[in-house]
């Protein structure tokens, strides 16, 4: 969530009494207590490759302590706005951390814990690599693409892990191939993990704030109508149908239709990806 809250306060920011966002969080990380969250030194990281980079940061293959890991630099700006806002953002960004380092299960993307004093003061993150990177990288290589049984494992682990992250009241908002991570080392069981929690949430009174948080069109019509404040984890469930019928095809849904009509087609329910020829009855 303060991925999504950057991205409203990245324009002008602003700051009061000089307070600069790195002070703003280790005020936030001083004023907290999470004892499951581990503080990695940046001398310790070793960055190998860059993997890809967005508005909220680059992302890195590294080693730590000779461990091959995915290091997140998250840009400074995400913290930037008039003085209480920032102190929002890094209370929810510890929060999230502390959360997220709690999690254990084979399915989901391990996270280790977050860094403080990168270069210039800014934060990271550090998780677990997965050596293939995204499936909707390896659904693109039409010539080395995992077979039907291989695919049908890689779904299963996909929705072991989002069962428990249900279980665990949290809600992921952009479940898609690009987000679901890969190790295919093992030719005979390729190994499925999800990742990428940037929007997720976690639920409290078993519903959480809506709003339009996702990717078209994975997105649940409830993310889309405006006609409810709230939703559930059911959203999560609308997105793994897609990305089920992602891995079956290895193609992009919708990918030649306008932004408006897969919103008016989802909203109103007129719209399906068709059956893959190769689904039985």
């Amino acid at each position: 969530q303060y991925e999504s809250a950057c991205s409203r306060f990245r324009e002008e920011p602003k700051f009061e009494e000089d307070r600069t966002a790195a002070q703003v969080m280790d005020a936030s990380l001083r004023d907290s207590d999470f004892e499951h969250l581990q503080i990695i030194k940046n001398e310790d990281l070793e960055e190998l490759r860059e993997l890809g980079s967005g508005t909220f940061g680059t992302v890195y293959h590294g080693k730590w302590r000779g461990t091959d890991v995915a290091i997140k630099r998250i840009k400074k700006s995400c913290f930037t706005g008039r003085s209480s806002e920032q102190e929002r953002l890094a209370q929810e960004f510890w929060r999230e951390a502390e959360i997220l380092s709690k999690l254990h299960h084979p399915n989901v993307v391990a996270f280790y814990g977050v860094v403080k004093d990168g270069p210039g003061g800014t934060l990271a993150t550090l998780t677990e690599f997965m050596v293939n990177g995204s499936l909707r990288h390896v659904l693109q290589r039409k010539d080395k693409c995992p077979d039907l049984r291989k695919r049908l494992i890689i779904a299963m682990d996909a929705a072991f892990g989002m069962e428990y992250l249900h279980s665990k009241n949290i809600v992921h908002f952009d479940l898609k191939c690009d987000n679901l991570l890969v190790n295919l080392r093992d030719h005979a069981r390729p190994i499925c993990k999800v990742g990428d929690f940037g929007l997720s949430k976690i639920k409290r009174n078993t519903l959480v704030s809506g709003g339009v948080r996702g990717t078209l069109p994975w997105m649940a019509p409830e993310l889309l109508n405006g006609s409810s404040s709230k939703v559930s984890e059911k959203v999560d469930v609308f997105s793994f149908g897609i990305v089920l019928w992602e891995i079956l095809t290895g193609e992009e849904p919708y990918a030649n239709m306008h932004y408006g009509a897969i919103i008016g087609g989802i909203v109103n329910n007129t719209l399906r990806p068709p059956v893959p020829a190769n689904c039985g009855p």
